[in-house]
């Protein structure tokens, strides 16, 4: 039986108690991430990438050209990938034109009032598998204008206009559609795609003064705030000296770990337990569905400035599967890989951003090719796409059209979970 409306909203409205004293307990026990010997936040300022790579030269190369580095970027003959030679994109009853104007890109679209204007561009966002378009709007609004550039080759179905609601009627007066707050970048988008950000919103005159201090996702965006460490560095400082090294966020605490394979099991165990959760709770301030909740403390625990949303439908499949735009964090933590202390950098390089090895190579470093990489295990062709372990153990979902994530909590297919309550199995 389908329970009413009420009981639905007590049953979420408990939960939401219970999740708050959570939150509570763990932001003011400091438990859950924050380094204990960090540098004094408040006195700490940004520096910027240029002075970071005079040491991390070989760091700052593998990040540039990374979705960090090209996550936000202004609109130029380099940055702008879409067609803009007088293309046209037809959704519902308006007709879009892509044009260049004196170096200027020019979208013509309806804009808020529901009538076809002229937009200049002023913003590429992101760049793979699809690149959307910032537009200025009076208050000094940035919105994502709805109809994106898939960047995927022409083979793969790429190269083309899309729009992000084609199931939808959306025009000038729905809540989606461009020129309202749900496509809102300073609210919506701005904290994950640029560093010490500042909304800086503005209610009695309704505009915003938005600022950043490098506008893409650069090194202090996951390190903090980097004044102190360079401080220390050029002082010619050491662990001794300061066990921080004037580091708001302490992302090396677990870098001594291995991982060691069983033989008779096939998988492996961690040399130390993880000693922090500072790693993960970092990629999470951007790789969650959250919401903001104090202005970010770098080096603070996660629940301390975020509330990461519940494992609820429709965000999740009653199992806990990925169903909506999630992102990663909330399937990672349900996962026995978690548990036993893998990390965000055991699997991908926190500079390029990519997997480590290729295939099931990724997967061999801690679970033995011999026992799991055989028809005997995967029950598929070897080297099948059905063999590849992501296939069964991540299976993907399409957000924003063409946006193939893949699940992190690494389950086993259940086909019997799909007769009785309906959640998807790769099989």
């Amino acid at each position: 039986m389908t329970p009413d409306p009420i009981t639905v909203f007590v049953r979420w409205a408990a939960l939401v108690l219970v999740w708050s004293a959570g939150l509570i307990a763990l932001a003011c026990s400091g438990d859950g991430g924050g380094s204990s010997s960090r540098a004094d936040a408040g006195a700490a300022t940004f520096v910027g990438r240029t002075s970071c790579a005079e040491c991390h030269a070989e760091e700052d190369r593998l990040w540039s050209g990374s979705h960090h580095d090209l996550a936000m970027q202004e609109a130029g003959a380099d940055t702008v990938l879409g067609d803009f030679d007088d293309a046209t994109f037809t959704y519902g009853e308006v007709t879009t034109t892509f044009s260049r104007r004196d170096g200027r890109y020019v979208v013509r679209t309806d804009g808020p009032d529901g009538e076809l204007a002229d937009f200049e561009v002023a913003f590429a966002f992101g760049v793979e598998p699809l690149q959307q378009y910032l537009i200025e709007l009076p208050g000094g609004r940035l919105q994502a204008l709805s109809i994106a550039w898939d960047s995927r080759p022409r083979a793969d179905g790429g190269q083309r206009w899309f729009h992000l609601y084609p199931d939808e009627a959306v025009d000038s007066r729905s809540v989606l559609h461009w020129t309202r707050f749900s496509q809102n970048w300073n609210l919506m988008c701005a904290e994950c795609h640029s560093t010490d950000l500042r909304p800086n919103y503005d209610p009695a005159a309704d505009r915003y003064e938005t600022t950043w201090s490098e506008l893409d996702v650069s090194c202090e965006a996951c390190h903090g705030p980097g004044s102190g460490h360079v401080e220390w560095a050029r002082a010619g400082g050491t662990g001794a000296s300061d066990p921080s090294r004037g580091l708001l966020v302490d992302l090396g605490a677990d870098t001594d770990a291995v991982w060691n394979v069983d033989p008779a099991s096939g998988l492996a165990t961690r040399s130390v337990p993880r000693q922090s959760h500072t790693e993960v709770e970092t990629c999470a301030r951007c790789h969650s569905r959250r919401a903001s909740i104090h202005e970010d403390e770098y080096g603070a625990p996660l629940l301390a400035t975020h509330q990461p949303a519940l494992l609820v439908e429709p965000l999740y499949f009653a199992d806990g599967q990925v169903r909506d735009e999630v992102y990663v964090y909330g399937s990672f933590l349900q996962s026995r890989m978690y548990r036993m202390g893998v990390t965000c950098s055991d699997c991908h390089n926190p500079h390029t951003l990519g997997v480590t090895g290729e295939g099931n190579a990724r997967c061999a470093g801690c679970h033995l090719p011999a026992r799991f990489d055989t028809p005997a295990h995967h029950h598929h062709e070897a080297g099948s796409s059905g063999a590849n372990c992501v296939s069964c153990h991540m299976p993907a979902t399409t957000f924003m059209g063409v946006d193939a994530r893949r699940d992190h909590s690494f389950r086993i297919p259940r086909p019997d979970l799909t007769s009785s309550i309906g959640s998807p199995n790769a099989c």
